[in-house]
């Protein structure tokens, strides 16, 4: 009898397996590795020449940019100069030589090739360089036409003797930074033919060997020598084959001028030893690589035989009884620690998994809100005790009412999509829901629902809605009515504040001009109190802007000195007004915005005080930062105040007593304007006061100051009202209120000036049809038919007329103002009209548009 045994198929070890495929792995690699070595190394040195051309690029359009920086930076700085203001103000021009010299000797790296300056649309100087680069004279204009309205740098090319010429060109505007005045335009201007220190500066600031700069195949600037073995053409035409070379490297930049992309292109010539030197470490590198497969693949086959097997099988077999039993036991030991870690991290992961089903199904339990699970036909899987009690009931459709309207959403979120935010109304009530696919292997398995009532939300949403258009529209009636009274007192104001003064110049019984001074300081008084309620209403919205320039502090005390010491005189009260400070000090602030602030709290100490005296003081000091403070302080021996109320003293229409607003009058707005007023310049004020003693109003500001030159001048000039013009002035008076009309001629004829009423903006457009040649337009705002906003434009736009016009409005509004002067207005006078306000508009006439 014969037996035999059969045998049974050989199994590979997952240790065999894995060391088999490493082995093929690593075949392929290493045969592929060897194929595509090549491939490999080119493709290193194209991307480390291309790293090093975009490196290179870079830093040529940086340095350009950086040049072109410097030369704009100096050109706008200079322009500034009172010098040069001067003589293009006196037609000076000879002096300008020496002025630029002056310049060029102090920064001689940041000289342009050449200059010259337009005035009044021609050619009033220039410094006869462009003559040495063969362009001729007669191009200079034509070149400041061609270029665009901005102060960007202009890229041009003009022809000369010597053939044509590339230029950079750039002009600035020469502004008296006083008047706003452009004096004229200085134009400068860079040749870049044969501009050998710019390609030289562009080849040490990039490290190339050399540098070329073209115009399309035009080489017009280069670094290159006879040394150097090859041309500029040799270049140009290499590169348009390949921008490599076995002993260079060539980029090209193509230059951006102001981000604009222009026709001159840089390339720069750079070694290439350092890209072979690269390829060779690549391929040592890939060498070692190699061998550390082969060594590797070795290693892991020993490891993987020897431990990885048994390991895998326990663990194996702890997983499928954690899934099979939902038990999870202790997880195998291993003295192979990460096969230890793998082991305990599993089991770690399952307690976790399962803690999670379970706080999961607390959660879904015991939530408040309503969850509702969906499968992805939208069939209801599973509804939490919060559901049930929202919509299941047999007394209402509520559910079908959900599942109709959530039922879009549930197919649109079966797509995979995750909605949030979605409101419903159920019945009486709004809900808002959440929906998220559950997804297993990239499909959806079921539909999460979440919703929350929110319904006292969406109420309180439409009341908060409400509130914000009502305070909306709360503004914006209060801006409007602010407006509208403003300019309905400023009308009559105008008139009895005109009157008053006109009957002052003539009055001449004493009584009767003691009745017109009662008169006058009760309108100035209603003035003042209609400015402080403007003033603030502006600073309430934001609309309060700050205007800085330059004044001498003396003018501020003499101010203050010439206004308040008639008072203080009639009230038998001393006024000393003292100056720590240079009378030559310059100060750099609002000047309208200080003189308000010092006059407030100089008139309330002057109200206030019966006996004794007030005293202005005014110092300097630094901060701990350094910056120079002024220091200026209010000192009074009047009433005092409690020091209770020190704390409202600045609160708006608050006074220390109820008494004192109908013993002193005043809008209770005049300490709230200062302190806005100085919080806006960067301010502090402080106070302290006893009552019965007198109070010390404290301010510090900071601001620049100096010390003004000899040939610096301060304040205005007072003009003599019949001997500021030479001739007989023809003006148009565009207002349609009588008193106003009356008031505005009777000024005007103290100048001896032909008036010219209408009364309305169509009759002023009708009359300057057939009137063009007037010397000066008053316009009032508010007008019948045609305002005087639109009536301007209309004159500027549709007329074409260049005739001054100057607003004369009762809404002191900013908007107002500004609106005024971007309809073509040329100035703008607030009424109730002073005559010093409107001589000083006049003596801006004189000096901006009179011809005698």
């Amino acid at each position: 009898m014969k037996f035999s045994l059969k045998r049974m198929p050989k199994r590979n070890r997952l240790a065999a397996l894995i060391t088999r495929s490493v082995f093929i792995i690593n075949g392929l690699l290493i045969l592929v590795v060897l194929f595509q070595n090549y491939q490999v190394s080119r493709q290193i040195i194209s991307q480390e020449v291309a790293r090093s051309n975009q490196q290179t690029s870079s830093l040529v359009q940086s340095f350009f940019d950086f040049r072109l920086t410097a030369l704009q930076v100096q050109q706008d700085a200079y322009s500034r100069s009172d010098s040069l203001l001067i003589a293009l103000r006196a037609r000076h021009y000879d002096t300008l030589d020496a002025f630029f010299a002056s310049i060029d000797q102090t920064v001689p790296e940041l000289v342009p090739d050449f200059r010259f300056v337009i005035q009044d649309g021609k050619l009033a100087w220039d410094d006869a360089n462009h003559e040495f680069y063969g362009i001729d004279t007669k191009q200079l204009p034509l070149m400041a036409k061609a270029m665009s309205v901005s102060s960007n740098w202009h890229l041009s090319q003009v022809p000369s003797t010597l053939g044509t010429r590339y230029l950079m060109l750039r002009k600035t505007p020469i502004i008296d930074v006083n008047t706003g005045e452009v004096m004229g335009l200085l134009y400068i201007g860079i040749v870049l033919n044969n501009n050998y220190g710019l390609v030289s500066t562009l080849r040490d600031s990039t490290k190339a060997d050399n540098v070329i700069m073209s115009v399309g195949s035009e080489v017009i600037a280069s670094t290159i020598t006879n040394r150097a073995g090859y041309s500029g053409i040799d270049v140009l035409s290499h590169y348009s084959q390949s921008p490599e070379h076995r002993n260079f490297v060539v980029s090209k930049t193509d230059l951006l001028i102001n981000t604009t992309p222009t026709y001159l292109s840089i390339y720069t010539i750079t070694n290439n030893t350092q890209i072979s030197a690269l390829a060779s470490s690549h391929y040592f590198w890939v060498a070692v690589v190699l061998i550390a497969i082969f060594i590797f693949a070795a290693l892991t086959r020993l490891w993987l035989n020897k431990r990885v097997s048994d390991e895998l099988d326990r663990l194996m077999t702890f997983t499928q009884d954690a899934v099979d039993n939902k038990i999870v036991a202790p997880s195998p030991e291993s003295d192979v620690e990460e096969f230890h870690q793998f082991g305990q991290t599993l089991e770690l992961a399952f307690k976790r998994l399962y803690e999670q089903e379970r706080r999961f199904e607390d959660l879904f339990k015991f939530s408040l809100s309503p969850i509702i699970l969906w499968d992805s036909d939208g069939q209801v899987v599973k509804m939490n005790p919060a559901a049930h009690s929202y919509f299941d009931s047999e007394d209402d459709d509520t559910f079908e009412q959900l599942v109709s309207k959530l039922m879009p959403q549930i197919k649109m979120c079966n797509t995979g999509a995750t909605l949030t935010g979605i409101n419903l109304p159920l019945g009486n009530k709004v809900f808002r829901w959440n929906l998220s696919p559950i997804l297993i292997q990239g499909k959806t398995h079921t539909i999460i629902t979440q919703g929350q009532d929110i319904t006292s939300l969406i109420e309180a949403e439409k009341q908060s809605e409400a509130a914000r258009q009502e305070a909306e529209e709360s503004a914006r009636v209060r801006a409007d009515f602010l407006a509208k009274m403003s300019h309905e007192l400023r009308t009559p104001l105008n008139g009895i504040l005109g009157v008053s003064q006109l009957l002052k110049s003539s009055v001449r019984d004493s009584d009767q001009l003691e009745q017109v001074n009662v008169l006058c300081n009760s309108g100035e008084h209603l003035l003042a109190v209609l400015n402080d309620i403007l003033d603030f209403s502006k600073i309430e919205q934001g609309k309060f802007h700050i205007q800085k320039s330059e004044f001498r502090l003396v003018e501020l005390l003499t101010s203050v000195e010439k206004i308040f010491s008639p008072l203080c005189l009639e009230k038998h009260i001393d006024l000393k007004v003292s100056n720590d400070l240079s009378e030559d000090v310059l100060l750099f602030t609002d000047q309208v915005r200080l003189n308000q602030v010092l006059f407030n709290l100089v008139s309330n100490a002057v109200k206030f005080t019966h006996e004794g005296q007030v005293h202005v003081n005014v110092s300097a000091s630094k901060s701990t930062q350094g910056e120079s403070l002024l220091n200026i302080v209010v000192e009074d021996t009047g009433i005092g105040v409690e020091e209770s109320q020190l704390q409202s003293i600045f609160d708006p229409f608050v006074q220390a007593e109820s008494t004192t607003t109908r013993e002193y009058g005043g809008s209770g707005l005049g300490l709230a304007i200062v302190k806005s007023l100085m919080e806006l310049l960067d301010g502090e004020i402080r106070v302290s006061s006893q009552l019965g003693l007198g109070s010390r109003f404290e301010l510090v500001l900071p601001t620049p100051m100096r010390i003004a030159s000899s040939v610096e001048e301060s304040g205005e000039q007072v003009s003599d009202q019949e001997l500021l013009f030479d001739r007989q002035l023809k003006v148009l008076l565009v207002e349609d209120n009588h008193t106003n009309a009356f008031i505005a001629q009777a000024f005007c004829k103290k100048y001896k000036m032909e008036v010219i009423w209408v009364k309305d903006g169509l009759a002023a457009i009708e009359y300057l049809k057939q009137n063009p040649h007037i010397d000066l337009v008053l316009m009032d705002n508010q007008l019948p038919n045609l305002g005087g906003i639109e009536a301007t434009k209309m004159i500027r736009d549709d007329l074409n007329l260049d005739i001054p016009i100057y607003a004369c409005t009762a809404d002191g509004m900013m908007d107002t103002k500004r609106a005024f002067l971007t309809a073509g207005a040329n100035y703008v006078i607030v009424k109730p009209i002073k005559e010093k306000a409107l001589n000083q508009a006049f003596v801006h006439y004189k000096n901006m548009f009179y011809h005698g």
